[in-house]
């Protein structure tokens, strides 16, 4: 028996918007393998379980509560495999707001962004990501120019230091 959750109906509807518009810096090898051809990882909002079911180490995170409303939308772009995990850990061990955080978070979707995307682009997929769900806690998203969508932003060319 498979442990893998699948996502809730009203919780693909609510991604759908952010799916497309995230589409050229989705891990496309990853979806390809293990989830049916969608690009989310599904699984409770524990840092232990996953770090065992997202190996990503750059991706947008959404956090859900148990009425499938979005609470948190964030992003993460570090070395290793559990960065997702090590991120959600920190969330949860903030002085302040760590234990409504365990409370009110049950479920996380991650959308796990292609290796090598520029860490602008991870924030813009963050920002569009928070515009679109409209999270209930956290307002310190990346802001986002309504002319850049990430399709324009990686057609850019790199620009050398």
């Amino acid at each position: 028996m498979s442990t893998a959750l699948t996502v809730p109906a009203a919780i693909g509807q609510a991604l759908r918007p952010v799916l497309r518009l995230m589409g050229p810096v989705l891990d496309v090898p990853a979806i390809a393998v293990g989830r049916g051809g969608s690009p989310v990882v599904v699984c409770r909002a524990s840092p232990a379980v996953v770090r065992r079911r997202v190996a990503a180490s750059c991706a947008v995170y959404v956090a859900w509560d148990n009425r499938r409303g979005c609470r948190y939308v964030g992003s993460v772009c570090r070395q290793g495999p559990g960065a997702v995990g090590d991120r959600l850990a920190e969330h949860y061990a903030h002085r302040a707001a760590g234990l409504a955080r365990r409370t009110s978070w049950c479920l996380l979707t991650v959308l796990p962004l292609a290796e090598r995307t520029p860490l602008e682009a991870v924030r813009v997929a963050e920002g569009w990501a928070a515009r679109l769900l409209n999270p209930a806690d956290g307002s310190a998203h990346p802001r986002v120019d309504l002319t850049q969508t990430l399709a324009t932003l990686v057609s850019l060319p790199a620009q050398v230091p």
